[in-house]
């Protein structure tokens, strides 16, 4: 049988969401780009950069929760919730409980909202707690396992309870494999790596610290400024200095692209002296970005 954990009000809550930073980055991106550059355009531009983040999260979690379910099988019961997978032989479950009876109060550690509860906790009275569910407790319930215990939401608990317990009664048919898939980006080795992410960093703050220099200084620049050398070193075409903007919109795409494949190398141990290749590469790109601004500058002032 499947059971489902309630889509409303998650769901639309978090779509709703979605929609508004969509929005919110839009207007950003449009007033970013069609305003003069100013200060105001630096703030924007980091705004948009700290939603993506935020966006990706928001996002997975509504997949997430629009495809979640609970299948109590002939064998085992399976736990689908996003990126996690869990396949629990029937013989395995220990004691299954009712969010409802327990008096202890129960509340995951982590980001959510109303109809989206995940996240995990350590109880006084039962120990670890994994929640994959979208009601808070009177709604759950709990199911043991060998490695600790799982919230759950069906939409129906006392069919959900009613259906588990029929089948283990039962009995399993035939043996099952246990099966824990977590989601892998959590698990990527870069998280604890220093060097790498100083690297990472480095580069997108260099970018950063472009726009924003040339955003405080575009007040006081000429109608006209040097934009491009010819093979001499010296300037051969010249125009407004909203063209500067043109070097950190470069030098971002180089942070982009080289940073995903920089990332893509750096899961594969033996790659990883590749990733750090790329990741230094694209700071030092970085440092000549810098230098043909101030060299265009300077022509631009002679």
């Amino acid at each position: 049988m499947i059971f489902a954990p309630p889509r409303f009000p998650g769901l639309p809550l978090g779509l709703a969401t979605l929609a508004l930073l969509v929005y919110a980055d839009l207007y950003l991106f449009t007033t970013a780009t069609s305003t003069p550059p100013s200060p105001l355009t630096l703030v924007f531009i980091i705004l948009l950069l700290l939603s993506l983040p935020l966006l990706a999260w928001l996002g997975y979690r509504c997949l997430a929760l629009a495809r979640a379910r609970y299948v109590v099988g002939r064998n085992a019961l399976v736990i689908e919730w996003g990126g996690r997978r869990e396949v629990i032989p029937l013989d395995s479950i220990g004691e299954v409980r009712l969010g409802a009876e327990l008096a202890e109060r129960l509340r995951p550690r982590g980001l959510g909202w109303p109809g989206y509860v995940a996240g995990s906790m350590e109880s006084a009275s039962l120990g670890g707690i994994e929640f994959l569910a979208a009601t808070p407790q009177p709604g759950l319930v709990l199911v043991q396992y060998p490695a600790g215990w799982l919230a759950l939401s069906p939409t129906d608990p006392e069919a959900f309870l009613t259906a588990l317990n029929a089948r283990t009664a039962e009995g399993m048919e035939e043996p099952v494999a246990p099966e824990s898939l977590r989601p892998d980006l959590p698990q990527w080795p870069l998280w604890r790596d220093r060097l790498a992410l100083a690297l990472i960093l480095l580069s997108g703050l260099s970018v950063l610290a472009l726009i924003g220099y040339l955003t405080l200084i575009y007040p006081q620049l000429p109608a006209q400024i040097a934009l491009h050398f010819d093979a001499h070193g010296q300037p051969d075409r010249f125009g407004p200095p909203t063209g500067l903007f043109l070097l950190p919109v470069i030098a971002g795409v180089a942070w982009a692209l080289n940073t995903l494949g920089g990332v893509w190398l750096h899961r594969n141990e033996t790659e990883r002296a590749g990733a750090y290749l790329i990741f230094g590469a694209t700071a030092f790109v970085q440092g000549l970005v810098w230098v043909a601004t101030v060299g265009l500058l300077t022509a631009g002032r002679a």
